[in-house]
């Protein structure tokens, strides 16, 4: 019986490693001549994201909003390796940037692209309410409610802070879609893989808005990659947990509400470091890995979500301490 089990795992190991090998994306495509478009990249993931490819000797188009990070940035792929390196800087919010976007990339690296990564992001970080400008209290007589709203925060600007980070963070995750998808379709091994978070798949209390903007592009992208699966473009979701980077600084809500000196709620601990992030990003890009969770144990929480939701909204409180 003891040899049988051994036998049986030698088997599975062997296999394993033939289909890994079959699924990796560099035994049709080399290194060093792969076609790479990203989409924010002047810092944070994006930025070490281009590094990475430079060293490997790839083809970059790079495209961000501050100018003068993208012509360091290119500097430094250069140095790092790649024979090809383009910039252009734009807006991924203006579906006329991302039009010159794809005109530029056609005129740089050709018709083909092998590999498509948006990098781009926003995030939320208060409570809804509060970002609203609604206080509640509890009466100490009658124990009801009341509601105290600031005067001094309106709908309008919360509306403006959902439409940009929807935008952002989906929007123009789709339209990019649009635009590169025809250029994919001629490589030998096509990818497109959108960073999204953890907060594509579990909410987090303070990141409502956020939250809600990852679901929706994870349901677009799950959805478009059965549709795709016949022209052999490889959708990929990167979901990473919380990542050491100025994101949250810029949150899209961090003005509305609270005095102005409340603490951004969330963990400050083990933050993910982004180069870390972005060699696990290339990694799955070349096994062309449906979705990812980093670090890997987070995948987890979406079985403890299914079968414990409770327990879940439970950690999250303590995490954001609500």
């Amino acid at each position: 019986m003891q040899k049988e089990l051994i036998a049986l795992a030698a088997s599975i190991l062997v296999g394993h490693y033939i289909f890994k090998q079959k699924k990796d994306r560099k035994h049709i495509l080399k290194p060093q001549n792969e076609r790479v478009v990203i989409l924010g990249c002047s810092s944070g993931i994006g930025k070490e994201c281009a590094l990475s490819y430079a060293a490997r000797g790839a083809k970059l188009v790079l495209f961000a909003r501050r100018k003068e990070l993208l012509e360091q940035l290119k500097k430094q792929c250069q140095d790092a390796g790649s024979p090809q390196v383009e910039l252009l800087a734009g807006d991924v919010t203006v579906q006329d940037d991302l039009v010159e976007l794809a005109n530029f990339t056609k005129d740089t690296l050709g018709e083909v692209v092998d590999t498509v990564i948006y990098c781009a992001g926003m995030i939320s970080v208060r409570p809804f309410l509060d970002a609203c400008g609604i206080k509640i209290t509890k009466e100490a007589t009658n124990h009801q409610y009341k509601v105290i709203e600031d005067g001094q925060v309106n709908g309008q600007q919360i509306n403006s802070a959902l439409q940009t980070i929807t935008t952002i963070n989906y929007f123009s995750s789709v339209w990019t879609a649009r635009l590169f998808l025809p250029l994919l379709l001629n490589s030998v091994s096509p990818n497109f893989i959108v960073v999204s978070s953890m907060a594509g798949k579990v909410g987090a209390p303070t990141r409502g808005l956020y939250a809600g903007s990852k679901h929706a592009l994870h349901g677009f992208f799950d959805s478009i990659r059965v549709e795709l699966a016949p022209y052999n473009i490889h959708i990929g979701l990167i979901c990473p947990g919380t990542v050491d980077t100025e994101l949250r600084q810029s949150a899209v809500d961090k003005s509305l509400g609270g005095d102005g000196n409340t603490a951004i709620a969330g963990s400050k601990k083990n933050k993910l470091s982004p180069i870390s992030v972005a060699k696990r990003i290339i990694e799955a890009s070349d096994m062309r890995e449906r979705e990812v969770y980093i670090p890997a144990y987070f995948g987890y929480a979406l079985w403890a979500k299914l079968i414990a939701s409770p327990l879940v909204d439970y950690a999250a409180a303590r995490k954001y301490k609500i």
